[in-house]
């Protein structure tokens, strides 16, 4: 992507200057900057009084550099920039950031991450990177600076710029020269900077605050109708209150903490940060949207932002930008600061695994500022990928863990209703989660009998259930294939299904023959994806769409551009939302997943290849492209040591034949995906019915007759179903596997604890002994490319809380009570008296007696078990 505006010319370097001339423009702290132009590079520094108003200092520095790819950053020149500020006279009293557009490498990666840790007082990496001591007061200096990679975003910086002017001057979302206005002191603003900063004296390069004011034309005070601590705070929750977005049939959500379902007004009590992780369409944002429009119903305060829209080191502005949305009009960045400062205050951040890592990175640099002291508002991260989301916040914090379930049989019958149109369609939402709570226990809808269903729901539920199997009990993929039933559409997989809403949503919109449309899109959300993101601005859009046009021209594919636009426009496929960037618009598809199916269309039909490296983010488009299409075994191979747990899926659409070379296929990819030094053999023969059968750990790799084969019970064997692929082969070999070293044995529980202290002493050796064996098994499972991502998902086994004096049960024995948070260190107390447990003090609640009954060897298998069944599908173990 360019590092240009194309329509303003207004480089990556300006927009970042003059975003930092706007925050001058609101803060009394400082008296201006100075800028400086060269080549490649803008430097700018703020400058400020000095201590007892004795001369100016400089109290931050940047430096911005433009960088195109193919190139990337390495170390060395990054080192070599932050090194060179470093020696700087300023560099003692001042902060120093190295801004660029351009993709860091991976050593570049390691210098940011390196100056992030020392910018919280860890100075082993950066001191390694330089060649120095950790008390070498250059490690300190290190702590100042950071680097900041945003690929691909003058556009959204540009914008970003002009909602703050817009909200610095105080202009109405009504006024007829908002727009313009706020465009034209930008313009301003940059043929200042840009002039400006080619002089050769440097008091000439100096822009005061108040030239920018003037630029601006004046700074509004911020009304009070614009203070979160005023007036808008009730606005807000009007606004929000009003939403009508109730008829709806959603999951029940899931704790970590509790096995019981967990309701949205519960979720108020939960202290510290949170984290809600499901599969795409599994509910998670509608949860979100219902979550704010409960708790404003009870006068409290819980904004919905998207990670697409955060630009680096502006969460504040992010945050102003949801509030703004909801009450009409736009809001100045100190808006965002007062609400992230108001502990009663949720901050919910979407789509957290969904955009590309450099975000995620800068995003868990300023999440650290915020959540340093702990007195702010409670934030909230939400993702498809459980592992990924919690890299953005530190690792020292506990991270309670929330996880919509999936459609259980009365939720499945009530969405079934509504889309048919059933006379008790009513009913039978009410007797579900209609706003993630559970209901009380029934056989159906209504508390009734499921008998009581109209056959034709039963009907249309059962044949979506026997095409989809397990993925029926995803929402929003249910929703589509039964609208498919309604219609009398056949379908037979999930590829299928999103292929048939494409076009059924097309010929509603009277859009015509959308494939053309559909194959411009699968290239460009593909090459967004390999980005790491679904979304785009809108110049970059239109960029986008015309240079897919041109691949299908040159594949002898007509594409009209303007064609493709209407169709696409018409057919609603990709909408222009706002998603937090004030008036302005990204472009998105309908609903996230829609990407995944347009990419792996594109690649199914050969248009564009699978990235070299597979990450999280590219699971459902690589289950969509191999249902389209088989997967060869050389891509396979690929999915098994990049993306081991997504080799389940793909392993559902393997009809490969099984040939000469399935045992060696099948034996490469159990070594890719267990974590064994020796390789694994798999012997394979054919029985005298001609079934295939494979065992592993017996003979040397490769054929059998029948007369020679080992035992089937001498290690783990399977029989090949018809239809049946080597990768399908693998994968329930290695199911097998994984379920015999999960296999562990239930020792003698320890003795009734006669005190607190003693139940306490026997928790916590408990923990310990969970940990170590959890360690254990991790090592014995987890594949060498996974093992940190099914780490995380597991989840802290550690534990901090207090047990309480013992109830007292008129049957059975008495029970000690323990409230807790599952942390990574255990940190366990007594009760320092026998009052009865508090309400809300904890998570979570359970007695010594129920943790400690079960073996910590059990106890830590059941959680190695559980997470990989969240990383592959459900029931898989």
């Amino acid at each position: 992507m360019s590092g240009v505006d194309t329509v303003r010319g207004i480089n990556y370097q300006h927009c970042q200057a003059i975003l930092t001339a706007l925050d001058v423009a609101a803060d009394n702290s400082v008296l201006g900057i100075r800028v400086e132009g060269t080549v490649d590079a803008l430097d700018l520094e703020v400058i400020a009084d000095g201590p007892d108003q004795t001369g100016h200092v400089v109290v931050r520095g940047l430096q911005m550099k433009s960088r195109l790819r193919p190139h990337t950053w390495a170390r060395a020149e990054l080192l070599a920039i932050v090194h060179r500020w470093a020696e700087l006279p300023v560099s003692a009293d001042s902060e120093f950031s190295l801004l660029t557009d351009g993709v860091l490498g991976p050593s570049g990666y390691a210098v940011a991450a390196a100056l992030n840790e020392a910018r919280d007082g860890k100075y082993d990496a950066v001191a390694e990177l330089l060649g120095i001591d950790v008390t070498d007061p250059l490690c300190a200096v290190m702590g100042r600076a950071r680097v900041v990679s945003e690929p691909g975003s003058v556009e959204a910086l540009l914008l970003s710029a002009e909602v703050e002017v817009r909200a610095l001057r105080g202009t109405g979302p009504t006024h007829p020269d908002a727009e313009t206005e706020a465009t034209n002191r930008v313009n301003e603003l940059f043929r200042v900077i840009s002039t400006r900063s080619g002089l050769p004296d440097p008091d000439d390069r100096f822009i005061s605050k108040d030239e920018i004011v003037d630029i601006l034309g004046g700074v509004a005070h911020v009304a009070e109708a614009d203070r979160w601590t005023g007036s808008l705070t009730a606005e807000y929750l009007a606004a929000v209150a009003s939403e009508k977005i109730d008829d709806l049939v959603v999951p029940m959500l899931s704790a970590g903490w509790q096995d019981s379902p967990i309701r949205l007004e519960d979720l108020a009590s939960v202290s510290g940060p949170l984290l809600m992780a499901g599969r795409t369409g599994s509910g998670k944002s509608t949860l979100a949207l219902l979550w704010r429009r409960r708790a404003a119903g009870a006068d409290r305060s819980v904004v919905v932002c998207h990670a697409e829209a955060y630009l680096a080191q502006r969460l504040d502005r992010l945050v102003a930008d949801a509030v703004g949305d909801s009450v009409g009009r736009p809001l100045p960045r100190g808006v965002g600061r007062q609400v992230l400062g108001d502990p009663s205050v949720t901050v919910i951040v979407d789509g957290i695994s969904e955009v590309p890592r450099h975000v995620r990175s800068e995003l868990a640099a300023e999440l650290r500022t915020y959540l340093a002291g702990q007195h702010g508002a409670t934030l909230v991260g939400v993702g498809r990928d459980e592992g990924v989301c919690a890299t953005v916040f530190p690792a020292s914090l506990t991270l309670q863990r929330l996880y919509p379930r999936a459609f259980g049989r009365p939720e499945r019958l009530a969405l079934t209703a509504k889309v048919l149109g059933e006379p008790d369609s009513s009913a039978a939402s009410e007797s579900v989660a209609v706003d993630g709570v559970e209901p009380p226990f029934q056989a159906g809808p209504g508390g009734g009998d499921e008998k009581e269903i109209p056959r034709s729901s039963q009907e249309a539920l059962a044949q979506v259930e026997h095409a989809l199997g397990d993925a029926a009990g995803n929402p929003m993929l249910l929703e589509l294939a039964l609208q498919l039933v309604a219609g009398g559409v056949p379908f037979t997989d999930r590829a299928s299904v999103y292929e048939l809403t494409v076009s059924r949503m097309a010929d509603r919109a009277n859009a015509g023959d959308v494939r053309i449309a559909a194959a411009v899109l699968g290239v460009v959300f593909a090459e967004l994806l390999d980005e790491g993101r679904r979304y785009a601005n809108p110049l970059e859009w239109e960029r986008m769409v015309a240079s897919a046009a041109a691949l299908l021209e040159e594949r002898g594919i007509a594409a009209d551009v303007a064609a493709v636009r209407e169709a696409v426009a018409r057919s609603g496929l990709v909408n222009a939302v706002i998603t937090g960037i004030g008036y302005t618009t990204l472009r998105v598809p309908v609903h996230d997943s829609f990407a995944d199916y347009f990419a792996a269309r594109a690649h199914a039909d050969g248009l564009i290849s699978l990235p070299e490296t597979l990450l999280e983010n590219d699971e459902n488009r690589l289950w969509l492209s191999s249902q389209m299409q088989m997967l060869a075994d050389s891509d396979a191979l690929v999915v098994a040591k990049q993306l081991p747990f997504s080799l389940v899926r793909v392993s559902e659409s393997d009809h490969n034949v099984i040939g000469e070379t399935t045992p060696r296929l099948v034996a490469t990819l159990l070594n890719a995906v267990l974590p064994d030094r020796s390789d694994v053999e798999v012997t394979m023969w054919r029985t005298a019915n001609g079934k295939a059968m494979a065992q592993t750990g017996t003979l040397a790799t490769g054929w059998v007759d029948a007369s020679q084969a080992p035992s089937v019970y001498a290690g783990p064997t399977v029989v090949a179903e018809d239809g049946d692929g080597p990768t399908a082969v693998a994968v329930r070999l290695w199911r097998l596997i994984l379920k015999q070293r999960l296999r562990r044995d239930h020792r003698l529980r320890p003795r009734s604890p006669r005190s607190r202290q003693e139940a306490c002493d026997q928790l916590r050796a408990h923990c310990r002994e969970v940990i170590t064996a959890a360690t254990a098994i991790l090592a014995e499972v987890a594949p060498s490319g996974a093992a940190d991502r099914l780490k995380k998902t597991v989840g802290p086994l550690g534990m901090t809380g207090v047990v309480y004096e013992r109830r007292r049960r008129e049957l059975g024995p008495d029970r000690w009570p323990v409230g807790y948070r599952n942390t990574e260190a255990i940190d366990l107390a007594v009760a320092p008296d026998s009052s009865p447990p508090p309400e809300d003090d904890f998570s979570a609640w359970s007695d010594v007696e129920s943790r400690v009954s079960t073996s910590p060897e059990a106890a830590a298998a059941k959680a190695v078990g559980e997470a990989i069944t969240k990383l592959t599908r459900n029931h898989w173990l």
